[in-house]
């Protein structure tokens, strides 16, 4: 299975926004003098020929400071993270930060109030400043038992131009990949935990082990992140 690395940019070049989906919703802060404004398109690829993908929960956008960090990989997932990889609910997350919006966040956006589709996008604008150059995102896909997807302090402010990144699946680690009828949501028949108390980490797919088709599972990327400057630096 072919593996990108979640945060290298793989080209510089403008991409056009297809897709569109959603629109953003979420609380702002006013930009501060400086600021600066970024289109972020976020871009289901999970869809394959022999696939039928992965839908995406409803992301979260955050931009903020460098004390500020949503997750990490080979870190333990917060309850925030744990709460979107297994659920798909953003709402602890949402609350975790809403404190933080006089201090260290500057904006949140939560688009979209259903699944993002294999093929879709959404497209959301988001402000950073001197003080808040960062852009973190994450989001459930949806037939798993905690894999989730997202970047961690993308450094917006002193961006110069579009650019394009694509991202693996991730296991927060929270759950184990039992892929049993009764533990994921997507077959039906309820959502149990079966904790695993592990570490963030890259995810292997859908395996077959359990109930789950293979069909469900994916190659990496499973995800393109297109960001594009609004206003000059």
């Amino acid at each position: 299975m072919k593996r990108f690395t979640a945060l290298v940019p793989l080209a510089f070049f403008a991409a056009s926004l297809t897709a569109l989906v959603g629109c953003s919703s979420g609380t702002s802060l006013p930009a501060l003098s400086g600021g600066r404004t970024f289109e972020v398109t976020l871009t289901n690829l999970t869809s394959t020929a022999d696939s039928s993908g992965q839908p995406f929960s409803p992301p979260i956008f955050v931009t903020h400071d460098a004390t500020t960090k949503l997750w990490e990989l080979n870190g333990t997932a917060s309850l925030g993270i744990q709460n979107i990889a297994e659920t798909g609910s953003r709402a602890a997350q949402v609350s975790a930060l809403q404190p933080l919006a006089s201090t260290s966040v500057l904006s949140m956006e939560t688009p979209l109030s259903s699944p993002l589709r294999p093929g879709a996008s959404v497209t959301v604008r988001v402000q950073v400043d001197a003080a808040h150059p960062y852009l973190s995102h994450a989001w459930m896909l949806e037939r798993t038992n905690d894999a989730f997807g997202g970047q961690d302090r993308i450094d917006l402010f002193h961006q110069e131009g579009t650019r394009t990144y694509e991202l693996v699946g991730l296991d927060a680690g929270t759950e184990v990949n039992n892929e049993k009828r009764g533990f994921l949501g997507s077959l039906g028949g309820g959502n149990a935990r079966d904790p695993e108390n592990g570490l963030i980490r890259l995810h292997e797919g859908i395996t077959g082990r359990g109930d789950a088709p293979l069909s469900w599972s994916w190659g990496d990327p499973v995800a393109r992140v297109t960001i594009t400057p609004v206003d000059a630096a």
